[in-house]
């Protein structure tokens, strides 16, 4: 099976909610000031779980509009690629509406950073939940 065909397994829906859930929390720790989660509406831990979901919503978005555009995304390097753009774009995405989802990019030089950490504990998530499924 293609990578495709488990886009719509709810257990790796969850582990990639986790795993970008946890890199938003690591990031504020790494990152000092320029990265901020919580504020007026969320703590830390509430606002690095919601805007989680939505990165991993948008993620989930762009993974379905590549199966709706027939996306060849077999290789590995293409699919690392693929989501390294992915969540480029979903973390600053994520961090406009930093009012809604308590997620804040002040210096949008991480940004690539978080991406390329977030791609690889996502791959890992994918290799733990679709190999023991």
């Amino acid at each position: 099976m293609t990578t495709i065909n488990y886009m719509y397994n709810h257990l790796l829906y969850l582990g990639y909610w986790l795993t970008n859930s946890i890199v938003l929390l690591l990031s504020t720790l790494v990152t000092g000031n320029s990265v901020i989660l919580g504020g007026d509406r969320f703590n830390t831990l509430e606002a690095s779980i919601y805007a989680g979901f939505w990165l991993t919503f948008l993620i989930w978005v762009w993974w379905d509009f590549a199966i709706a555009r027939k996306f060849k995304l077999d290789k590995g390097v293409i699919i690392f690629g693929f989501f390294l753009f992915v969540n480029i774009f979903s973390l600053v995405a994520v961090s406009r509406f930093h009012f809604f989802t308590g997620f804040e990019l002040i210096n949008y030089f991480w940004v690539l950073a978080i991406a390329l950490l977030a791609t690889i504990l996502q791959r890992v998530a994918w290799k733990l939940i679709v190999n023991r499924g």
